[in-house]
């Protein structure tokens, strides 16, 4: 269980950008071009908001907090938000974007990421939905921004 668990809380995150790459890959050059620049403002939206997120709310990983060893090593730094989370959740929505069925594959990949994570005593629930949610408001604001914007450059 526990090699299970250490698998999909480190090394699942892998998968979520090849999800990504495969729809990607399909889209017309259009839809790549702005697939790319939602990607970028996303990203950096989301690592603003992760960062004031962070300085808002300290949260001691589980391991720290309950004084037990977690499944595998890890700093003891802030466990709000998840890391892993929040870009397995970035390549989710971002995914979600242009495919709703693959989209959603990535979104469960996010959820399995993240529920080991929780498993392995490394981050608490609030970390997990926190990170995601920033993900999602970040891909949403960032698709909204960068359509508006190509749309005006456009005509």
């Amino acid at each position: 269980m526990h090699t299970i668990v250490t698998l999909v809380a480190k090394d699942f995150i892998l998968l979520s950008p090849l999800v990504l790459l495969y729809v990607w890959l399909r889209l017309s050059k259009a839809k790549k071009i702005e697939a790319i620049y939602i990607g970028v403002v996303a990203a950096v939206l989301a690592v603003l908001l992760a960062v004031i997120g962070s300085r808002l709310f300290n949260d001691p990983r589980p391991f720290v907090a309950g004084h037990f060893t977690p499944y595998f090593a890890h700093g003891k730094d802030n466990g709000f938000p998840s890391d892993h989370a929040l870009i397995a959740g970035l390549f989710a929505a971002i995914t979600y974007v242009y495919s709703k069925r693959f989209g959603t594959l990535a979104f469960i990949i996010a959820a399995l990421i993240g529920g080991a994570r929780v498993i392995a005593g490394i981050h608490h629930v609030i970390d997990i939905i926190a990170s995601l949610a920033f993900a999602c408001l970040a891909t949403f604001i960032a698709q909204l921004l960068v359509r508006r914007y190509t749309t005006k450059a456009e005509a």
